[in-house]
């Protein structure tokens, strides 16, 4: 098969991004053929789809080259839609235009140039690329444009970057049923043409998967990719025995947040913020030394609130300072000199253990002197003038909340000192602080996130729950992945999202060592049971069986849909998949002539409700007699029943049904 001249420069640009590393950008271009065969033809009708990769793992890379691939299938409109975020927008557009400089790319500041005309050329050539942020004021606009000037019988490819911040509607639960702004205007630029493929592109998809079907935003089809080679990811920082993860105690926060916090200066910080920046400063030498970088980034989050972090600018620029005249020969207190190179040699200690080819101390502390005078501390949030980092420094502090989270490409972080905590926090949100995921195998070895110990409990909770999805999805099939698992932290429950952005009266939670069962069965599949179950009859313990045996028995059965109901085969289904993944067995128990009222509230008699085993799902299989006097009608049946109780553990299910229509 003949590769095209532009496919063949796709790869060339891609492997150049990635240092020159052609069997990386080869995949890349597989994963784009595996999502422009279920984007089809430019004359297929609507869908959605979801592209899933990790943090940092290189989305961009995999959406410009299906983008780029869906051209030479014939289609020639394309819209990135990105976060409403300036350094984002910016960074897409630069991507853009030098992976793939082909194609005609306009963005938000260049719409009023973009003619009719114009796009009629570009479309019967190589193709049209339009570029906006996800902002209330904006987004107006481009669909003023498409109104105008997009012929709405164009095939449109739209894919929507980070598409679970923002575009969802977050009014999905007010009484009134509005769309939220954004939402709306994506809803209606989606809406302009008579046919188009709505991609959503993310790293942390909980809120898409749980999307209600009516929403118009869950995906129809999911294609995953796998981070090329180089990639460091979760297992480094929240394994068992990681040397990457470093914990403070979690009053550290307090004190640099709290009343008394202006008594702090110099040398006089909480213990932990100290060490993460002398740990970042002897690994930034050390490398400088080695000559492998020229710059290098401290990461530091530690609030929402602007004068926290103007508080913690202050606190870091006295440390460095009170270190710089140590190292530079300023300081007069001799005690001072050795308290700074005590600090630094702990560090240089810390770093000894996953790096045994340091620079001589002495040399580090020399590298470490010449280069701490100009440390760019960089205050970064919204009230600032400074909209993105600057890296003309050896040594860069980064310090800021949100412009620093989703999607944003941190250089040369070496070391992340994060405090900020929550309530309710949320897998979609927390997973995107995650910013030293990324294409950094070269410095690894100096790599450290600080955090306190209740944060490390969410963020390991929360490594565990990512893994598990992406675990489905590998050895499922990725179109059927409709339940989450979570878990719940030593302090709180994880949730998978924001609450305003799911329907919550369609949403079903399973519960570790619950018991669910459905109040209103049906007779279906009676003889099929019947003799499947007759293996099972004379038991009088639980028998341990395959996984794939109980999903098997629960298929064949059947209920009422009723509101509210918290059996629903389709999620109990969907929660099977993890369960297989998980479990390499599960336990069965069959009772018959059971004598049970229609819509019991109860379904297992004392003895039995204390049948179980808590390191499997156990399923109990009752057949019901269906007589008259216990409610029944006189045409009803016997039917099996299933009650299935879940693994012990600290996991949830949450699943979203689809049948809760709009009034």
């Amino acid at each position: 098969m003949s590769v095209s001249p532009r496919i063949k420069r796709l790869r060339r640009n891609i492997s150049r991004e990635l240092g020159n590393n052609l069997s990386a950008a080869e995949e890349i271009i597989r994963t784009g053929e595996r999502l422009v065969e279920r984007i089809g033809k430019p004359t297929a009708s609507s869908k959605i789809g979801l592209l899933f990769g990790q943090v940092q793992s290189g989305k961009t890379n995999n959406m410009l080259a299906s983008l780029a691939l869906a051209a030479e299938e014939g289609h020639k409109l394309f819209v990135i839609l990105t976060s409403d975020n300036i350094w984002l927008y910016q960074q897409t557009i630069e991507r853009v235009s030098s992976i793939l400089p082909w194609f005609q790319t306009f963005g938000k500041e260049d719409w009023d140039s973009f003619s009719a005309d114009e796009q009629d050329s570009e479309l019967n050539n190589n193709g049209v690329i339009l570029v906006a942020t996800k902002n209330k004021d904006i987004l107006p606009k481009l669909n003023e444009l498409a109104v105008n000037k997009l012929d709405p019988n164009e095939r449109a490819i739209i894919f929507d970057d980070e598409a679970d911040q923002a575009s969802l509607n977050t009014m999905t639960n007010s009484e009134q049923q509005e769309l939220s702004q954004v939402n709306k205007e994506i809803v209606e630029l989606r809406e302009h043409f008579s046919s188009h493929v709505y991609i959503q592109v993310t790293a942390t998809p909980q809120s898409l998967l749980l999307q209600n079907g009516y929403s118009g935003f869950k995906p129809d089809f999911t294609i995953k990719f796998d981070p090329g080679e180089g990639y460091v990811g979760g297992e480094h920082f929240f394994e068992e025995g990681s040397k990457g993860m470093k914990v403070f105690d979690d009053s550290e926060i307090d004190i640099i947040m709290g009343e008394d916090r202006e008594a702090l200066s110099g040398f006089a910080i909480p213990t932990g913020l100290r060490q993460a920046i002398c740990t970042f400063l002897v690994g930034a030498a050390s490398k400088l030394i080695r000559e492998e970088g020229a710059s290098y980034s401290f990461l530091c989050h530690v609030s929402h609130k602007k004068d926290d972090h103007k508080h913690l600018n202050t606190l870091i620029d006295g440390f460095i300072r009170r270190l710089s005249r140590i190292l530079n020969q300023e300081e007069p207190s001799q005690e001072l000199y050795d308290t700074g190179i005590f600090y630094l040699r702990e560090a240089y200690s810390e770093l000894n253990q996953t790096d045994d080819s340091l620079p001589d101390f002495s040399e580090v502390l020399e590298e470490i002197g010449i280069n701490i005078p100009s440390t760019k501390i960089q205050l970064l949030i919204s009230d600032n003038n400074q909209k993105t980092p600057s890296y003309n420094s050896p040594f860069n502090i980064l310090i800021g909340g949100n412009k620093l989270s989703r999607g944003v490409t941190i250089k040369g972080l070496l070391v992340s000192y994060y405090g900020r905590t929550s309530q309710a926090p949320k897998v979609d949100t927390l997973l995107q602080h995650a910013r030293m995921y990324g294409y950094r195998s070269s410095d690894v070895d100096a790599m450290r996130f600080y955090t306190s110990h209740s944060i490390l409990d969410i963020f390991q909770s929360i490594y565990q729950s990512e893994k598990q999805l992406r675990e489905v999805i590998e050895t499922s099939n990725p179109d059927d992945v409709k339940a989450l698992l979570l878990s719940r932290t030593s302090h709180s429950l994880l949730r998978p999202t924001r609450s305003n952005v799911v329907r919550l009266d369609s949403i079903l939670f399973y519960k570790a060592g619950e018991r669910y069962f459905p109040k209103y069965p049906l007779s279906e599949n009676l003889s099929i049971l019947d003799e499947l179950l007759d293996d099972y009859k004379d038991e009088s313990t639980l028998r341990q069986v395959p996984i794939k045996r109980l999903k098997e028995i629960i298929n064949l059965t059947s209920h009422e849909k009723t509101e509210g109901g918290a059996w629903d085969k389709e999620a109990i289904k969907a929660c099977f998949e993890y369960l297989e993944n998980n479990y390499s067995k599960g336990y069965i128990y069959v009772s018959k002539n059971k004598n049970i009222s229609y819509g019991a509230r109860a379904m297992l008699s004392q003895s039995d409700y204390n049948i179980y085993e808590t390191d499997g799902p156990t399923l109990i299989m009752y057949r019901y007699n269906c007589t008259v006097d216990k409610g029944w009608s006189e045409d009803d049946e016997p039917r099996w029943v299933p009650n299935l109780r879940f693994p012990d553990g600290n996991e949830y299910f949450m699943f979203t049904t689809t049948d809760t229509l709009d009034e």
